[in-house]
């Protein structure tokens, strides 16, 4: 990075690297902003950040990943461009929201982590910047304070209402580690990874509907709408601040109250809940074809309850069962993206070599196929 940075800005930077990882949320889709339990690893693919302090009122920010090169007058910073300078944008627009101030910069972005591809560049990127940031001009800020300050960069300003998970975990993340995650009171047990003689292996069909025109915030909006509902009809015995606060057991009989596919909405998260403490449970004992069989049922769940799937993942995720795989689901937000395979160690290549035949025979499309193991969160690491 160093010899990228004087190639693009003349100098060299100061301080040190600043690296977070992305993300494959192992289960618990869409539960997050619902106030419930996701199970993320971090992921050894990396978004790294270097930067220098300059004496204007200009930011500039080169990524790799895109070969661009933007500008911002840090006077100016209220209007989103839409395009992937927003997150370093929002990071900033953040910050001066809490009172702290910056100076002008030149900043390098450099990302291994594939854009779109539902294992959360964009996470990745608002933690590594935010940490440049919070050292750079000794912002002060601490852990979930930082995390904190990522989620409402890319609510905010880029327009994305996720939960918190994505900027959690890569900043928490630990190797050898998935994170069991209540993000109603934002604490986490540690679970070992425990997949015996199995890898992960996601599969990125490239394809990226961008949220099919925002149905990603549709679909918070349809929760939030659902507990509106709940709450007014005063059918459960308490008011409910989370979707997540409905027992497997009151579910049935919120039928009466809401409408189909709010009650769709409703199911799927209630349920995911228990997939997830279930996967839990099964790693810690061990039990990849139980774990799998719960990557399956979570995977129709988003395909026919919440709708979030495609027909390039459901594709694969059909592949995976007939070749046979013990388990295979989308991970991410949906509308495009990746699906995660649990693939026995020594069938890891022929099982990337005939699902990339098959979904290019079906789309002529070739899809990304990568193993991914986990890693450590947001980390720091000197100048080489």
């Amino acid at each position: 990075m160093f010899d990228q940075f004087q190639e693009v800005f003349g100098g060299v930077p100061e301080g040190d690297v600043y690296r977070a990882p992305g993300r494959v949320n192992l289960i618990g889709e869409h539960t997050d902003y619902n106030g419930g339990l996701v199970l993320p690893i971090a992921i050894d693919m990396d978004t790294c950040v270097c930067m220098r302090e300059t004496a204007n009122d200009i930011g500039c920010v080169y990524s790799t990943s895109f070969d661009q090169l933007a500008t911002m007058d840090l006077n100016d910073l209220d209007h989103p461009s839409n395009t992937w300078t927003d997150y370093v944008q929002g990071i900033m627009v953040e910050i001066r929201e809490r009172g702290k101030q910056f100076r002008g910069f030149d900043l390098l972005i450099d990302s291994e982590v594939p854009v779109g591809s539902g294992l959360s560049s964009s996470a990745a990127l608002e933690i590594a910047v935010a940490n440049a940031f919070n050292d750079m001009f000794d912002l002060g800020l601490v852990d979930l304070q930082l995390i904190r300050l990522c989620q409402s960069a890319e609510n905010n300003f880029v327009g994305a209402h996720t939960g918190i998970m994505d900027q959690y975990i890569s900043y928490h993340g630990l190797a050898g580690k998935a994170l069991l995650l209540n993000t109603k009171e934002l604490v986490h047990e540690v679970i070992e990874l425990e997949l015996d003689d199995f890898q992960l292996v996601v599969i990125d069909t490239t394809v990226s509907h961008e949220h099919e025109n925002n149905q990603y915030n549709v679909r918070r909006s349809e929760c939030e709408q659902a507990l509106e509902v709940i709450n007014g009809n005063d059918f459960l015995p308490e008011q409910l601040t989370a979707l997540s606060q409905i027992s497997t057991e009151q579910l049935s009989f919120l039928r009466s109250v809401l409408e189909g596919r709010l009650f769709d909405r409703v199911s799927h998260v209630v349920n995911e809940n228990q997939r997830v403490i279930g996967v839990a449970d099964f790693l810690t004992q061990e039990k990849i074809e139980k774990v799998g069989e719960l990557f399956y049922e979570s995977h129709r769940s988003l395909k026919n309850l919440y709708e979030v799937s495609s027909k390039e993942l459901d594709f694969l995720v059909d592949f995976a069962r007939d070749y046979p795989v013990p388990g295979a689901r989308m991970t991410g937000g949906g509308f495009g993206g990746a699906i995660i395979n649990l693939v026995p160690e020594g069938k890891v290549e022929d099982y990337i070599q005939q699902a990339t035949f098959a979904f290019e025979n079906e789309f002529n499309i070739t899809p990304k196929c990568f193993v991914v193991n986990s890693s450590d969160g947001a980390r720091v690491k000197p100048m080489a």
